[in-house]
């Protein structure tokens, strides 16, 4: 065999060798991040420094900056870092609890950290678990072999150490983390589902219900949530939304595209609104808004892969064209935020106005704007009357309803106004509404007397039941006060921006705006006044 055959087959076997052998030292780092995740880990975040520094993408950052900054500040080079996973525990009495497994390149001891940072007790034993504090007292610090170091709460970082017989869900998940991503992170969506759930409670009530109830679906059939990011050789980014099953994954497929042409729609709509001239400039902006929508709908759509959604962005590196897009979407954004507001509170108002129509039908009337007492005195809006009605039960028994809403008791009700009266963009002082109902002799709701269906005969359609009014015009929402109609100019005090948004008897909400006609508005503002209403 010649000299040269036998130096490349040694290459060979030498690089095989070494491929092998990292292969085993990542797969050790993963058994080790596995091993030290406590089952009550309900999210990961995976990072490797000192692989990311590496990468060509990330030459013109200060590298040596950080590095130097590092070890003057912390006493680690934070580029030497091999591994590093912040591990986030559920929510207990004694607080947040969370920790970091950091697994360095080469060994390193706790006593290399800046003493400065530290207790000066030193270390600290209790029982078989020894530890350095942070000066605060807050963190503990534990030397777990050569290379690895444990930072985090102390209760967590006990935990980390612990035995346990099988990972959770956390850890099981990381074992299928790839050691090529730079950047993961993991949320167990099923393990925060009752969390979650309670916090979204009140905001998805605000929602247009087909909108709240796709997002609920989200939440209740995703198990984890995942996200890996790759600069090896192009910007890769990964996200995934598991389901439990198939069955799972098949309804947060349906609920994520509804709502993403929801999204797609309004965000169009309103971005088109900004370019209404006949210009062949805002000609050629429409066509490029389409074709923009459409590009971008097809990059944001998830793919199924069995029990999961996977959604992959790759050479996300065209900075210029994403500026200019940023650039031309800023003002959509906004619009499509005030949108988004709009639909808020139109859905409010839509739950006002089925609130009065239960109240007909358990009362044969819908109220007076104001409860009256034995002497004719005004006690308390239509707003508490109607709570029953929009599931606020506990707090209609709270009240005295023989007693007026300043009253010693009643006034300290007032700051537990339901969000159903909070408008999402025009602000108010706590406890005050926009959402007042138009009063008048001929008004829908009269101030004194409870109104019967058979007493519009104009129509529910053609007749205003609520109003939102500006912000100056709001109201106490206990407080029998609403908004009386000015009769030479009934538009005072009601629109924003130009609009406002009008709750009819039929129980539908339209948009009005400040152009309308002078008489269409006051035939509107009428139960009775047998006006012909055109189209407004």
């Amino acid at each position: 065999m010649r000299f040269s055959s036998c130096v490349r087959i040694v290459a060979i076997w030498s690089i095989l060798i070494g491929a092998a052998s990292a292969r085993a030292q990542v797969n050790a780092s993963i058994e080790k991040v596995v091993k030290l995740t406590p089952n009550e880990t309900i999210a990961a975040v995976s990072a490797w420094p000192k692989q990311m520094s590496t990468r060509a993408r990330m030459t013109m950052l200060p590298l040596e900056v950080l590095s130097a900054a590092g070890l003057e500040q912390l006493g680690v080079d934070p580029l030497q870092i091999e591994r590093l996973d912040a591990l986030v525990g559920m929510p207990g009495p004694a607080g947040p609890q969370f920790g970091m497994i950091v697994q360095f390149a080469q060994e390193f001891s706790v006593e290399q950290i800046n003493p400065q940072l530290l207790d000066a007790n030193g270390p600290q034993t209790e029982g078989n678990f020894t530890f350095l504090s942070d000066q605060s007292g807050q963190l503990a610090i534990h030397q777990l072999d050569p290379t690895t170091v444990l930072v985090g709460t102390k209760i967590f970082v006990k935990q980390m150490v612990a035995t346990r017989q099988s990972p959770g869900k956390i850890g099981s998940l990381l074992q299928s983390v790839k050691a090529q991503q730079d950047l993961s992170a993991i949320v167990s969506v099923s393990m925060l589902r009752p969390l979650l759930e309670g916090l979204l409670d009140q905001p998805l009530r605000q929602l247009p219900p087909p909108l709240s109830q796709e997002i609920a679906t989200v939440v209740q059939a995703t198990d984890f949530v995942a996200l890996g990011v790759n600069l090896e050789k192009a910007e890769k980014i990964t996200l995934v939304v598991s389901g439990e099953d198939e069955l799972g994954a098949g309804r947060i497929e349906k609920s994520i595209n509804s709502l993403l042409q929801t999204s797609q729609q309004i965000f169009v709509s309103e971005f088109k609104n900004q370019f209404q001239s006949a210009t062949p400039t805002a000609a050629a902006t429409r066509q490029y808004i389409d074709r923009i929508s459409a590009d971008l709908s097809g990059r944001l759509t998830p793919v199924r892969r069995g029990k999961a959604l996977v959604l992959e962005f790759d050479e996300i590196q065209n900075v210029g064209v994403i500026g200019i897009a940023a650039g031309l979407l800023l003002p959509a954004v906004q619009s499509a935020r005030e949108a988004a507001r709009r639909m808020q509170s139109s859905n409010n108002l839509k739950q006002l106005a089925l609130a009065m129509h239960n109240f007909h039908d358990a009362y044969k009337a819908f109220p007076a704007t104001a409860g009256l007492d034995d002497n004719g005195k005004p006690l308390l809006s239509w707003r508490v009357a109607i709570l029953p009605f929009i599931e606020q039960s506990a707090l209609y028994e709270k009240f005295h309803l023989d007693e007026p809403w300043d009253s010693e008791h009643n006034i300290r009700l007032l700051e537990l106004m339901p969000a159903t009266y909070a408008h999402p963009s025009r602000p108010t002082q706590p406890g005050y509404t926009v959402y007042q109902a138009p009063v008048s002799d001929h008004s829908l709701l009269r101030e004194t007397e409870p109104t019967r269906m058979q007493q519009i005969t104009d129509g529910t359609s053609n007749t205003i039941m609520l109003i939102e009014t500006a912000t100056e015009k709001s109201v106490p929402w206990t407080k029998p006060e609403d908004y009386p109609i000015n009769a030479d100019d009934p538009t005072i005090n009601l629109f924003t921006n130009g609009i406002t948004q009008a709750a009819f008897g039929d129980g539908s909400v339209r948009v009005l705006s400040q152009s309308i006609d002078i008489a269409i508005l006051k035939a509107l503002f009428t139960r009775d006044g047998g006006e012909i209403t055109p189209n407004f």
